[in-house]
């Protein structure tokens, strides 16, 4: 014989309550894009050529930093309609992330290959990032939760433009300016 267990109306309204709560993440669609959260994107300003420009290389050493430290390299051969088009340096490109370090982590120089008159191309370093400074949290609705960085600051130099000019230091904040601008 079946045994019919009693009635109770509060389990009947937490059970209710508890449906009508899921629903309600259920219907909205978690586009965080946070994916780029992090990215750091580079832009070349005028006096590049797309020639110029068809080639860059990033070099890539761990922090802190160590002139003996062997640099990851990484060449991009763009097409002209590329050439004037950012490079974005985030924790997973162009270089493979390793573990959980972030683009934070390491040094960056980035060159491209000036012309010189004789028609060779030779690397120039254009800009080294000498460390980046991030800040973020998770931020969440109850049905969604994205990171965002609160602080993403970038310590530059730019390369001297003559033998007897010095290095410029930058301090970039991306959250003020979207970008770092490259110039010649």
């Amino acid at each position: 014989m079946a045994h019919l267990l009693p009635f109770r109306p509060s389990a009947a309204l937490f059970l209710g309550v508890a449906l009508l709560l899921s629903g309600c993440c259920a219907n909205n669609v978690c586009d965080c894009q946070d994916e780029q959260a992090d990215a750091l994107e580079l832009r070349f300003g005028a006096g590049f050529s797309a020639a110029e420009l068809d080639t860059i290389v990033v070099l890539r050493s761990p922090l802190p930093y160590k002139p003996t430290t062997k640099m990851e390299t990484v060449t991009l051969v763009r097409a002209p309609a590329q050439a004037q088009t950012a490079l974005v340096l985030n924790n997973g490109t162009p270089f493979a992330q390793v573990g959980t370090a972030k683009v934070n982590a390491y040094r960056y120089e980035i060159q491209y290959l000036a012309k010189l008159p004789t028609g060779r191309s030779v690397p120039a370093t254009v800009l080294v990032i000498d460390s980046t400074r991030l800040r973020g949290s998770l931020q969440g609705d109850g049905c969604c939760t994205c990171y965002a960085n609160a602080e993403k600051v970038v310590y530059a130099t730019r390369a001297k433009k003559n033998r007897s000019a010095l290095d410029s230091v930058l301090v970039v904040d991306l959250k003020q300016t979207p970008y770092l601008e490259l110039t010649k």
